[in-house]
């Protein structure tokens, strides 16, 4: 045999009945409390850190999102007439271009985290975007 050979030996995988953990290797809840069913298996516990990682995505996508407007709000003061009024029409040009809704990965969050409700998509975002575009939220930027 080959010194290569045994690298690409392959096992077979074992059959469905020996893959199942035994019932000795599940931890019994402390205190009668419900455990997360995600803390029994590593690939759960890897599908939550990817879930919580895709949140805080979210949620800097978000404020980056508001920070442009923010500050192409702020910018409007200082363009002429006729910039000014091509910013104030695009405020909100190119921060959706990303769709995410055509990804499983994220399609799976959204119903996994929020029940199916996008959160890059919702009433209290978009109420706060409509103020930072009219420069009336407690966040514009106004010492310019």
């Amino acid at each position: 045999m080959d010194n290569n050979d045994a690298v690409f030996n392959v096992q077979e995988l074992p059959f469905e009945d020996d893959i199942l953990p035994d019932s000795s290797y599940i931890e019994e809840p402390v205190d009668d409390q419900m455990m997360d069913p995600f803390d029994q298996c590593s690939v759960c516990s890897d599908i939550t850190d990817f879930l919580k990682l895709t949140d805080a995505m979210v949620d800097e996508i978000n404020e980056l999102r508001a920070e442009v407007v923010r500050w192409r709000q702020a910018l409007i003061k200082h363009l002429p007439p006729r910039w000014a009024d091509g910013l104030r029409q695009d405020i909100l040009s190119n921060l959706y271009l990303n769709d995410y809704e055509d990804y499983d990965a994220y399609k799976f969050y959204v119903e996994r985290c929020y029940k199916g409700k996008d959160p890059m998509d919702n009433k209290k975002l978009s109420k706060r975007m409509r103020r930072l575009i009219e420069g009336k939220d407690k966040t514009s930027i106004t010492y310019l």
